[in-house]
């Protein structure tokens, strides 16, 4: 017992474990209500398999190109508590109009009720975890976000693996529909979680501001004096980011300029590629299966307990440990591997139980591995050029990706190719894939042993 309190007192600041008991319950309650709201989407989707998913793709990613902007001046207008209220609480009304919208009996109305859903959840998710995470940089140094957030980012896997084992339950019990009304209370939990938390934070800023010790050898909560911890990570020099705007443009030219983010690029097009098959594939298979809406959404909600809770697994044997020990080209190389013997099982024995498998398999590794390692990519690239290129990796790359392949899937299956053809036609793909990410995988150690940043190749 003494020692557990030793390594409370060494590892924690006073102060800071009800700060984080709070911020954690939020986004547990945050990425709950997410996690019972998102198998409502492929639930209504995939009732008509993969007709309209190059549509619905590239009308969410519209959609975010519209939003982000206006998130930017929600964001400008102030980072406290009562802007976050005003955001929720919105969205709760959002959440009660598509309650009573999907109780229709139309199935015209039904279906764009479905449609328009499929597109509003991108943007809900892109306010409200954006607007939680900007209270928490504002909130935490950086040297505390640095403990700090792995914990927080742990309670939002275990909010997410709740979330979704609630949600296939409720789907035994009730119309699935009412996790909607689900979604509102956890939204409204989100808020007290928040006004807790903030109310945490003027206490601790009063009580430093009451000590004996001067605020410039020890700043206080919620000041800005350190950068975001995302700063510290993109780059090792200590100056600050460069203030000019930086348009689409100026991102294409930045990778284009350069060798390994422009073959980091064409692999994050091929992954998307990759992936965004293996979710119209899934789409298809699952209305093949003739499920009705309620046994699609037990389905969803089951993927996803098991995407999050094998995610947790490995977070818990330490991702950073395993890319330091596996290394990025090992990295790199295997993860496409596993849509190699995805689609290889798909083109010689499809089944739904297969594509099921698949998607928790890639899914999970992805977000306990590849996302971070993607992360790690970004190291050896001066701070200017990253600010210029991740945003155009990120949201043209990455979602533009998405609408390409959703298409090319559109065309292929519009051509009369069967699954089995579509997937042994990727085969090759997701070969070259591995191959392109060793090679950047490589490129990246010997940049870092090098401290050569990729900005000046």
């Amino acid at each position: 017992m003494n020692r557990l309190r030793e390594w409370r007192d060494e590892f924690f600041r006073p102060g800071e474990i009800q700060l984080l008991v709070w911020s954690t319950a939020w986004f547990f309650c945050l990425l709950g209500g997410y996690y019972q709201l998102r198998p409502l989407r492929e639930a209504e989707a995939f009732s008509r398999g993969s007709d309209e998913i190059p549509w619905l793709f590239l009308a969410s990613f519209i959609a975010m190109l519209v939003a982000s902007p206006i998130y930017a001046s929600v964001a400008n207008l102030g980072r406290g508590m009562r802007l976050v209220s005003r955001v929720y609480r919105f969205f709760e009304l959002n959440l009660l109009v598509f309650f009573i919208a999907m109780q229709a009996s139309d199935p015209n109305i039904a279906a764009w009720v479905g449609r328009v859903y499929f597109v509003w959840l991108s943007v809900f998710n892109l306010f409200v975890v954006s607007l939680m995470w900007s209270v928490f940089t504002d909130a935490y140094r950086s040297d505390q976000a640095k403990r700090l957030f792995g914990f927080i980012s742990a309670g939002g896997t275990i909010g997410g693996i709740a979330g979704s084992a609630f949600a296939s339950w409720l789907s035994q019990q009730a119309d699935v529909s009412y996790v909607l009304i689900a979604g509102i209370v956890a939204l409204e939990l989100c808020q007290q979680c928040g006004r807790i938390f903030a109310s945490a934070l003027r206490k601790q800023n009063q009580a430093n501001d009451e000590s004996d010790n001067p605020i410039e050898e020890t700043p206080a909560l919620g000041t800005t004096a350190d950068l975001p911890p995302t700063d510290d990570l993109a780059s090792t020099d200590d100056a600050d980011p460069p203030k000019e705007k930086h348009s689409m443009w100026v991102g294409i030219r930045a990778v284009w300029n350069s060798p390994y983010l422009l073959g980091l690029c064409l692999f994050m097009l091929a992954l998307q590629a990759c992936a965004t098959t293996v979710y119209c594939e899934q789409a298809d298979f699952i209305r093949e299966a003739n499920l009705n809406k309620a046994d699609r959404f037990a389905l969803m909600s089951k993927i996803n307990l098991w995407v999050l809770s094998l995610t947790l697994a490995v977070q818990l044997l330490g991702t950073a440990a395993l890319l330091r020990r596996l290394g990025m080209a090992i990295v790199l190389g295997v993860f496409p591997l596993i849509y190699v013997v995805g689609f290889a099982g798909l083109a010689f024995w499809p089944s739904l139980n297969w594509i099921v498998g698949l998607v928790v398999v890639h899914r999970a590794a992805s977000y306990s591995v590849f996302a971070p390692g993607i992360q790690v990519l970004y190291t050896v690239v001066d701070r200017r050029t990253l600010y210029q290129a991740k945003g155009f990796l990120d949201t043209a790359v990455v979602r533009g990706g998405d609408v390409m392949s959703a298409q090319l899937f559109g065309l292929l299956r519009f051509s009369g190719l069967s699954l089995t053809a579509i997937a042994a036609g990727f085969l090759p793909l997701a070969v070259l894939t591995g191959l392109l990410g060793m090679r950047i995988g490589r490129k990246q150690a010997q940049m870092q042993q090098r401290g050569r940043p990729a900005g000046h190749d």
